[in-house]
């Protein structure tokens, strides 16, 4: 007997699924004729992108019948489920395989219309469900016969749509690849979403304990409903200490992780020997810290799927014909046996519980941006919120300003979650004023103008940060301006001249000089002595990247920034490049450098994916770093604050470094100032005034 929460919609409606996507979601597909003169003919609609965005660009259209190859079968479509790679595919965010169909969707169930030759196992009228290459999303959808599955017994044709995807992906991660076995220990992240409903039913099936990590005692609740043994609340437990405690002190022997860099460290940590973790996703970042020391001492492997994409079903439809055909084999064969004794329900991710604050019980004494759901600028919202309580070691700031960074876009789209215990408002700096201290705090006083950098909060009319990372206004510059230097220079110096020690003499190049990050960083590399490099795309950015002391300014678009490098050093390329692009630049990065150079890499709008040529990191003894400043810890944010006030503010008080603000937005304005980030257009930092 199955039991499933699959919430079932018509297909004109996969507007408002994309815009509300947080279940497991069957799009339900209904036949449409047209008139042709006096005879009615049969036509299919689908789900159409119109244009790269946001949902409204979904529109159901009339469009041709797929055609069928030998070795497919055409089949009528019952149910299509929602995955997140289907938005990932809506903003236009990855290519599909070649060949493959544009429409949206990847696992159906349905009825088949039609087999192409080569095909025996299927016939006409076999109810079935399949793992997609995509057009899901339609009436009719073509098929590689091996990718499809009969209905397992005791499901409706309807939710059978919920499982040929979850089941593929935990099958081929933990069981076929990871190899947990009966009276193993499995962890899995993100337990009450459809991935880990799944992976606690059929880890339990096959004899395992189970740990699941969810945010809300409602998710837990649900999660130890289904099987699991040990449920831990991320937003209030160290789910590191507790699985310790849980296996005393061991550790667990697999692990099933969607959160990535934010979460290796960690994941490595809560492992027991021969322990192994598998990567499916990373939307706590695609860099984490590892100590490979301990790697080693206890034997441990990572795993990863095999395609870097945004998603895991993204993933399962770049595999081979030839893999994806082993994987439908396994899983017929290990787990539709589960299914038909009813000790896997097929349950989907149950709703999610969106954070609302109006129906809180709270004392609403200021506003704040409210993400309100995963999404583009729209979804951010200024509403009222609970003022934040402060800790010992940390004062409140009420917010004359906060600074736009690329982190903040990452987190309005569900890609970047805050770190454990931080606000969960974006906004990574800020200036303002004190209006509050805890009782460790000796520095600042109540009335002290200040700036921060922040783990966020700072789109919000107060905040609390930890004493640690708050810095005084740097003379002659405004309250409100000072909100501009914070993030910009705590990663700066922390990267270029911290790590990369980039000294007096040195050459070194910045990609998007005119950037908040860029214009901050060529200011101080000349204050200290460095021959400064920049990249930009239009002649006005690049006008003000040497007005500002850039000694050699590239245009990307119309230059090869890695020939003008090398014509412009002698062949020998530069000692030092700060990279926010990540792989799209990887290779010509390290092109560029001279002997002993050193990449640092802190963003990755150009992917996260590359293949490299090792011998040139051997031959020219390079060095290639990644870091970012949010998920460090308080300590070691301390120490660069520290830094910073010591080596950077000195520069700003003699003027020879300034901030560079571009435009100044309200609060309530934040999606505007959004838009205008990801636009490209504006040079420096964009503000937001509460």
């Amino acid at each position: 007997m199955t039991h499933t929460r699959v919430h079932s919609i018509p297909c004109h409606a996969a507007i408002y699924l994309h815009s509300h996507f947080h279940s497991k979601v069957s799009i339900l597909t209904t036949p449409h004729h047209r008139s042709l003169g006096c005879v009615a003919v049969e036509a299919m609609k689908a789900v159409v992108i119109t244009t790269p965005g946001d949902p409204e660009v979904l529109q159901l259209h009339d469009v041709d019948d797929p055609l069928i190859n030998d070795g497919e079968v055409l089949i009528k479509v019952a149910a299509s489920a929602l995955n997140r790679a289907d938005t990932f595919q809506r903003k236009g965010l990855y290519e599909l395989p070649s060949g493959k169909t544009p429409y949206l969707g990847h696992e159906c169930s349905g009825t088949i219309l039609a087999v192409g030759n080569n095909v025996t196992r299927w016939k006409i009228g076999d109810k079935v469900c399949a793992l997609l290459d995509g057009g899901g999303y339609a009436e009719k959808v073509a098929v590689t016969a091996s990718q499809v599955l009969p209905i397992p017994p005791g499901v409706s044709l309807e939710d059978a749509a919920s499982l040929p995807e979850v089941a593929c992906t935990v099958w081929s991660t933990v069981f076929m690849t990871s190899k947990l076995s009966a009276a193993e220990t499995f962890l899995v992240h993100g337990g009450a979403s459809g991935i880990g409903t799944f992976a606690i039913q059929i880890a339990k099936c096959q004899g395992a304990r189970v740990f699941a990590t969810a945010g809300s005692d409602e998710k837990l609740a649900a999660c130890k409903d289904l099987g699991a043994d040990v449920v831990i609340n991320y937003k209030t437990e160290d789910f590191v200490a507790r699985v310790k405690e849980e296996t005393g002190g061991k550790g667990v022997d697999v692990i099933l992780d969607h959160i990535g860099g934010s979460y290796l460290q960690r994941n490595l940590d809560s492992l027991n020997i021969d322990g192994r973790l598998f990567l499916i996703s990373i939307m706590g970042g695609a860099i984490g810290e590892v100590n490979l020391n301990g790697m080693l001492t206890r034997r441990l492997t990572i795993h990863a799927l095999d395609m870097m994409n945004l998603d895991v079903a993204a993933r399962l439809r770049f595999r081979s014909a030839e893999k994806k055909a082993e994987i439908i084999r396994e899983v017929e064969k290990n787990v539709w046996p589960a299914v038909a004794a009813g000790k896997e329900r097929g349950e989907p991710c149950p709703q999610e519980i969106s954070t609302d604050f109006d129906c809180c019980e709270w004392n609403k004494e200021m506003k704040a941006v409210v993400i309100t759901t995963p999404g583009g600028p729209e979804v951010l919202q200024l509403q009222e919120v609970e003022d934040p309580h402060i800790g010992d070691d940390e004062v409140l700031i009420r917010v004359e300003a906060t600074a736009l960074n690329r982190a903040d876009t990452l987190q309005r789209k569900g890609s970047y979650p805050p770190p454990k215990g931080a606000s969960p408002y974006p906004g990574l700096e800020c200036s303002g004023t004190i209006e509050s201290i805890g009782k460790n705090v000796s520095r600042w006083k109540v009335g002290d103008q200040v700036c921060a950098l922040l783990a966020g909060g700072g789109y919000a009319e107060k905040v609390a940060v930890p004493a640690g990372q708050v810095l005084p206004v740097p003379p002659g510059i405004s309250l409100k301006d000072a909100a501009s230097f914070p993030e910009v220079s705590c990663t700066v110096w922390s990267t270029v001249f911290m790590m990369s020690r980039l000294s007096k003499g040195e050459t070194f190049l910045i990609h998007g000089g005119s950037s908040g990050i860029g214009t901050f960083a060529i200011q101080i590399a000349k204050y200290r002595g460095a021959r400064v490099f920049v990249t930009a795309g239009s002649e006005e950015k690049l006008a003000f990247c040497k007005d500002i002391g850039a000694d050699v300014c590239i245009n990307y678009k119309t230059e090869d920034f890695v020939a003008r490098v090398k014509e412009e050093t002698g062949g020998q390329g530069v000692d030092v490049i700060l990279d926010c692009m990540g792989a799209s630049y990887y290779q010509r990065n390290l092109d560029s450098l001279n002997f002993d150079g050193r990449l640092f890499i802190i963003g990755f709008q150009g992917g996260t994916s590359t293949q490299t040529d090792l011998r040139t990191l051997f031959a020219k003894r390079l060095t290639v770093q990644g870091a970012g400043l949010r998920n460090r810890s308080i300590e070691n944010k301390a120490v660069i604050v520290s830094e910073v006030e010591k080596n950077v503010w000195p520069a700003i008080a003699e003027g020879k470094v300034k901030p560079v603000v571009y435009k100044h937005f309200p609060l309530s304005e934040a999606a505007e100032a959004h838009r205008l980030m990801e636009s490209s257009q504006h040079i420096g930092k964009i503000l937001l005034v509460p």
